[in-house]
């Protein structure tokens, strides 16, 4: 199984193949991230893998592409036992993994990017590009196999690791939070993609928090939860999301609205009154236009925070968010325009104070933390950095307090001392909330805070974020779920090619903020 990519031709994928894991165990330390897993994976058919952050489903997923060597158990590829070792076993084996954040080059061509892949130097072959070409075209999409990674939109990445996927003979696709960072129609060309996979005997596996997705998607569904499967749906098994919910998080299940089961997403939420006149404005964003070395152009953006408010921004990824949530946390200063903070330039205060007022969470949580650094330690950089010299009696003051962050925030994790790295991407999220929301900043800046993150985490992020306006403190939250940008904000702002097309204060509907992303387009 698995012909080296270099000298063998596109495959076709072996019907009714199956992967059973028996007895899967993979310990940190005292952390049990599996304990003691049995799952199957059915080729030609969807399965739904759900969890909170923190449950396994990551580590299950590394076990199987070779990343992690498993303490204990087996896994059996149609009956006959097989030892991953490593990535390349893995391959051997036929099974391709997806990750939510691309392993692709983005200074390289696609091209480069599969030679890259097999470890093998010197010249291309051109059969290696019509091989890519007809990878995708056998998937349904067109490829370009010279096209730079860096020009390309997130589902044609998504699309292109398949494509490199398919070459190498897999028979199973593991996509690690496939939809968390796709438009809409994205999201509706990927599930049409599973359907082209599993007409060929392909196995699709999606790790997910979008309970719909799962229950409209998958043929099979398996639940994990402290490292254990605790639910198994079947063909034929007919369950809500509120179902879900209850097998997710134990006895702990949320509300159904808190889960983000809605009227449909066509309703308006119901929102705290609106904040006052022009006299209670925190952030006055005026004429700033202009775009740092690595985004998209800002033009005439002009914006107003008012204290004590939410406001949301809405809109495609990659329309000029980022470079707002840089242009607000004064980590990138515009060519023209201000950026007023209660009064002054953002730029006059001096990067302590500023640290202080403002508090950043970035959608990349692999940035914003240290993964060789202590949990304890991560939760200190702020303070370390600007405000108090890292003496021996401070530090263990600064470890004392994690300790309470750490319970206060839920991080799940094998102790204060233990590495970032071993951390879940849910947890190191945590991590950065919890560093950010001490503080209690006058503003929070939160990109894409909830992605990745399981129903009851994410409430409790709204939560967090609903405790810091009580207090009087201003929030500008990013997401691409309209959903939970109705559901959180007091105003929302719509995104669109790097300008606001429109603010909405009353009226906040699903309809009402796609005709604003239309209007830009």
């Amino acid at each position: 199984m698995g012909a080296a990519i270099d000298n063998a031709g596109p495959v076709t994928a072996r019907e009714a193949s199956t992967l059973a894991v028996t007895g899967l165990h993979k310990h940190f330390g005292r952390v049990r991230a599996n304990d003691g897993i049995d799952v199957t994976f059915r080729g030609g058919e969807v399965h739904a893998l759900l969890g909170e952050n923190g449950a396994g489903k990551s580590t299950l997923i590394k076990c199987l592409s070779g990343v992690y060597r498993p303490d204990s158990g087996r896994v059996e590829i149609d009956g006959r036992e097989v030892t991953i070792r490593d990535p390349a076993d893995s391959r051997q084996c036929g099974i391709a993994v997806v990750h939510q954040s691309s392993t692709l080059i983005s200074r390289l061509t696609l091209l480069e990017n599969v030679v890259l892949q097999e470890g093998r130097l010197g010249r291309i072959r051109s059969e290696l590009a019509d091989r890519l070409v007809e990878s995708g075209n056998r998937l349904g999409f067109s490829i370009d196999p010279r096209a730079r990674v860096e020009n390309l939109s997130v589902g044609d990445l998504q699309r292109a690791e398949i494509a490199r996927a398919f070459m190498q003979e897999a028979w199973l696709v593991i996509l690690d939070e496939p939809t968390a960072v796709l438009a809409p129609a994205e999201r509706a060309s990927l599930f049409d993609l599973f359907g082209s996979l599993t007409s060929q005997g392909v196995g699709v596996v999606f790790v997910t928090h979008h309970l719909a997705e799962a229950l409209s998607e998958s043929s099979r569904t398996t639940v994990l939860r402290e490292g254990q499967v605790v639910g198994r749906l079947e063909p034929g098994h007919h369950v809500d999301e509120a179902d879900l919910v209850r097998l997710i998080v134990g006895d702990d299940a949320p509300h159904p609205s808190v889960a983000g089961i809605t009227d449909g997403g066509h309703g308006s939420a119901p929102h705290p009154p609106a904040p006052g006149d022009e006299g209670d404005v925190l952030v006055d964003v005026r004429e700033v236009s202009g775009a740092p070395l690595w985004g998209r152009a800002l033009h005439d953006l002009d914006l107003r925070i008012h204290r004590g408010e939410v406001l949301g921004i809405a809109g495609v990824e990659g329309n000029g968010q980022r470079e707002l949530s840089a242009l607000l946390t004064g980590s990138w200063s515009p060519a023209s325009g201000t950026v007023l903070l209660d009064g002054t330039p953002l730029a006059d205060y001096p990067p302590p104070r500023r640290s202080e007022l403002v508090g950043d969470v970035p959608d990349d949580h692999f940035l914003a933390t240290c993964g060789e650094l202590s949990v304890w330690e991560n939760l200190a950089l702020g303070t370390f950095a600007w405000q108090e010299a890292p003496t021996p009696g401070r530090k263990a003051r600064q470890r004392r307090a994690a300790g309470e962050l750490v319970e206060e925030f839920d991080i799940r994790t094998d102790g204060v001392g233990a590495p970032v790295r071993q951390l879940s991407g849910g947890n190191r999220r945590r991590v950065i909330l919890a560093r950010e929301l001490r503080k209690h900043p006058v503003l929070l800046v939160a990109t894409y805070p909830t992605r990745g993150l399981d129903v009851r985490s994410a409430e409790q992020v709204r939560s967090w974020v609903r405790r810091l306006t009580d207090q009087g403190s201003s929030v500008v939250y990013m997401s691409t779920e309209l959903e939970e940008i109705i559901e959180v904000s007091d105003r929302v702002a719509v995104m669109v090619r790097g300008r606001v097309t429109g603010v909405l204060t009353e009226g906040i509907t699903i309809g009402a903020i796609g005709n604003l992303m239309l209007q830009g387009t």
